[in-house]
């Protein structure tokens, strides 16, 4: 009979397929070893001696001791020796099995595993290469054998085939590249692994956070929910913690844990405005800001008359921007003397100027400019307040 040993990569991955081979019978159960590191983030130079994997331990110490109230940090080097030696102790007649899907982690483990046991019996199975079921019956490539249901398994495990020698000398020569590489941090684009600085998602991190406090966890799930990258919360809540350094980001609570503490940008919709508008206009007794909006003569004219003063004024074709420093927003929309659109008192979280052209039916271009404000009521929408070349509004 043959002798299997599956490798997986993670703690999920593991139980799923324990939890297989526990309530099925099958002629490829054996020995699971979890190859539990994620190998998209963290050095990999060298890491294929002592000193190599040395440097690799010590930055995975260094990142949690930074994003982590406990102590386990003190377990990480016996735990990555001993996984090192279980793969390396494989028995010699075993047929390894290397289950992997389409994501940078899997992908780089992958590599090193091939060419740490190119001389054994590998084979393989890509998650990736099938769909799977989800919970409401919908079908799904998934990323990671974590995306896949235990009663998965049973069709993913008939794929397994055995490496060919052209594709195992193809990902050894990768590894070759890849172990030399002195980057922090990894993606995966069109099917290649990239080193790219360790900022990398610096940006979708400010991007989800919002002018109002959040608790840092929510931003956290956010951004590794909309990434095209598959990253785990421990490397983003590590980048939340240096963008506060950098003075990117404020946060008030305690920094042991990312469930502990809240975020939030600099800024606010005061200061959008001031700097949009090249105006400021004085707070009313009930605190709020008021920009007066108008198209005339082809043009857009910002009014800053005080509210106790619009009485002097014509407020029949205005669009009127209210909103107060805690950053809640109103309009009303008036046209020949009728209101056509209000909207009261909703929270922003964050605001932008976007600019865009285009050339018309007549060839002529056309340049626009628009507000986008995204409210904490407007789940995956925006409102959208154009104010040239006319004003207009819209709910996207």
């Amino acid at each position: 009979m043959s002798k299997y040993t599956h490798i997986v990569f993670g703690d999920s991955e593991l139980g799923i397929l324990k939890f297989y081979f526990e309530n099925n019978k099958n002629e490829f159960k054996g020995e699971i070893i979890n190859f539990r590191e994620d190998h998209s983030i963290g050095p990999i130079y060298g890491i294929d001696n002592e000193t190599g994997l040395g440097k690799r331990i010590k930055w995975f110490e260094k990142i949690i001791k930074e994003v982590s109230a406990y102590d386990y940090f003190e377990d990480i080097e016996k735990e990555f020796i001993n996984t090192y030696n279980s793969i390396k102790n494989i028995d010699i007649d075993s047929k390894i099995v290397i289950w992997h899907g389409e994501n940078t982690g899997n992908q780089v483990g992958l590599r090193y595993l091939v060419a740490l046991l190119n001389k054994r019996d590998l084979y393989e199975i890509n998650v990736s290469q099938l769909h799977v079921e989800d919970y409401d019956n919908t079908r799904y490539k998934p990323r990671t054998f974590a995306e896949c249901a235990p009663k998965e398994v049973e069709h993913l495990i008939i794929t397994m085939k055995k490496f060919e020698k052209e594709r195992c000398n193809s990902l050894i020569n990768d590894w070759e590249i890849l172990r030399t590489s002195k980057e922090n941090l990894r993606i995966l684009e069109n099917d290649r692994i990239l080193g790219v600085d360790e900022s990398y998602y610096d940006h979708d991190i400010l991007s989800n956070c919002t002018f109002n406090f959040k608790k840092a966890a929510k931003v956290v799930g956010k951004t590794m929910g909309q990434s095209e990258q598959l990253i785990g919360d421990t490397y983003v809540d590590f980048r939340v913690r240096k963008l506060i350094e950098s003075g990117k980001i404020e946060y008030r609570g305690d920094l042991e844990t990312m469930r502990d503490f809240e975020i939030r940008v600099f800024g606010c919709l005061n200061e959008f405005f001031i700097n949009l508008f090249k105006k400021s206009c004085d707070i009313d007794e009930d605190g709020y800001y008021h920009y007066l909006l108008e198209e005339k003569d082809n043009n857009l004219v910002i009014d800053t008359t005080s509210i106790t003063k619009w009485s002097t004024i014509d407020l029949s074709n205005k669009l009127i921007l209210d909103y107060d420093e805690k950053n809640y927003f109103s309009l009303s929309w008036f046209i020949e003397g009728r209101e056509v659109i209000g909207i009261n008192h909703i929270l922003i979280d964050n605001i932008e100027h976007k600019i865009e052209s285009y050339v018309d039916e007549n060839g002529k271009e056309i340049k626009t400019e628009a507000i986008i404000l995204y409210a904490e009521d407007l789940t995956d929408k925006y409102l959208e307040i154009q104010i040239k070349p006319y004003i207009s509004l819209g709910l996207k």
